[in-house]
């Protein structure tokens, strides 16, 4: 579908007439136990209501104009062709009659859906050509909110000399063949996020800037993961994570309006969130408190860490229950649970400058209020390697490009990166990785 497409249908949504209001404001609701969608492409049509589940479309018309019964009629035999049910309603009656109407549209409903030999020749019905559209207009959406906003689009390199040191992270690398300096390492490290390099960039002055492309991590393949992805990841100047929380909701849902999905926003800090659901405060609740909850999971791991139960608790308890049409957002957290974020305030007062934005149960995106301090930095990435090697990890090179940048010194600025797999997944209603991919990982 073509970006002009997408643009006439979201002005579509947006003009609505009193009759499409009217009667949207009930079908919306699943009154009727079905699920509809407003303005949805039907081939070569943008039918006003549609009900995927039952074959029924749903047109409002004004009856004033004799002209467009012809063209009425050629839409409405082209759907039925399609093996669909067209059913079709006058404006007034819309507004002055809705009960009635609804009662027509319930009374279809009841009909069982005859049996066609064309059902699916007219209409494109291909899931993996339908996977694809939708990713690609996800694309076009991300790309038109970020020019609209003065985003930069860039492309950073895949391979690099330092690695991700973060113990949790598992990175693939490989070997180069070709002539190099006696110093440059001939192993290098395939990116698990675009990060280090957009970091650099800033330092340089490109300002403001996103990229949209794959990235790639170790031993992560399952119902939910694929060792190959892809990361949009993005940094505004001098903002903070509060302000960058928002802007990454407001594209989530503008993402989320092209399979017309209404979402309402649910906001928490990490504490608050723990406190609501578990009576204790997890920044200070001790280590056998933090495991209660968790009691029936089985979870028989004596070498956990504190961070370690608290992401169970996250992942385990908590997270199921966020509401399915909802953004969910957490912020502030743990100082323990820092990374690449700032803290903020001192002793049981300080909290990690970083956010994580939910879609009902599913995790989409991880921002931080950036950290600046090229010492810290490295004390990081030191520590993350001292605990790779108490866990029998290999230890990684650190990205030494990216320390001398930030002694260089980066701008104050905030960044997130979001999984876009993890969206689309959450737009067609799966939990399946593999159903918004071209080939998953067993098949590529």
């Amino acid at each position: 579908m073509s970006g002009d497409s997408i643009q006439h249908e979201k002005q579509l949504r947006q003009n609505t007439t009193d009759a499409e209001s009217c009667l949207w404001a009930r079908l919306r609701n699943r009154q009727l136990g079905v699920k509809f969608r407003r303005q949805h492409r039907l081939g070569g049509c943008i039918v006003d209501f549609f009900c995927a589940e039952k074959g029924l479309v749903i047109e409002l018309d004004s009856g004033q104009h004799q002209e467009q019964a012809a063209s009425d009629e050629h839409r409405g035999a082209y759907l039925e062709a399609a093996g669909l049910r067209v059913i079709r309603f006058r404006n007034h009656d819309a507004l002055a009659r809705t009960d009635q109407v609804m009662s027509a549209i319930w009374q279809t409903l009841q009909d069982p859906t005859p049996p066609h030999p064309n059902q699916t020749s007219a209409l494109p019905t291909n899931p993996i050509r339908s996977s694809l559209t939708l990713r690609a207009n996800l694309y076009s959406t991300i790309r038109s909110f970020m020019a609209a906003r003065g985003v930069l689009e860039v492309e950073t390199p895949i391979l690099s000399a330092g690695a991700n040191t973060e113990p949790n992270i598992e990175s693939f690398s490989t070997r180069f063949s070709g002539p190099l300096p006696d110093t440059a390492p001939r192993e290098r490290w395939m990116r698990t996020s675009p990060e280090f390099a957009l970091k650099r960039l800033l330092v340089q002055g490109v300002g403001d800037c996103y990229e949209l492309g794959r990235v790639f991590r170790d031993g992560e393949a399952g119902r939910r993961h694929n060792p190959e992805f892809t990361m949009l990841e993005w940094y505004r100047i001098g903002w903070d994570h509060h302000e960058l929380a928002e802007e990454t909701s407001d594209l989530v849902e503008r993402a989320i309006a092209l399979v017309d999905q209404p979402l309402q926003r649910v906001r928490w800090t990490y504490r608050s969130l723990y406190q609501n659901a578990f009576g204790f405060d997890p920044f200070t609740a001790p280590l056998e408190q933090l495991k209660a909850p968790l009691a029936d999971h089985g979870i028989l791991a004596d070498d956990l860490s504190r961070d370690d139960w608290l992401d169970l608790l996250m992942t385990h308890r908590l997270q199921a229950d966020f509401p399915a049409d909802a953004l969910t957002l957490v912020i502030d957290f743990p100082p323990s649970q820092c990374a690449l974020a700032r803290i903020s305030g001192q002793g049981e007062d300080a909290v990690a400058q970083r956010f994580e934005l939910y879609l009902g149960d599913k995790e989409l995106a991880n921002g931080y209020h950036e950290l600046t301090d090229a010492a810290e930095q490295r004390a990081r990435f030191e520590n993350d390697n001292r605990r790779r090697l108490a866990r029998g990890q290999r230890e990684l090179p650190i990205d030494g490009h990216l320390l001398a940048a930030l002694e260089t010194g980066l701008p104050e600025c905030a960044g997130v990166a979001l999984g876009i797999e993890r969206l689309l997944m959450a737009m067609v209603g799966t939990d399946r990785i593999a159903d918004v991919l071209a080939f998953a990982f067993d098949q590529a």
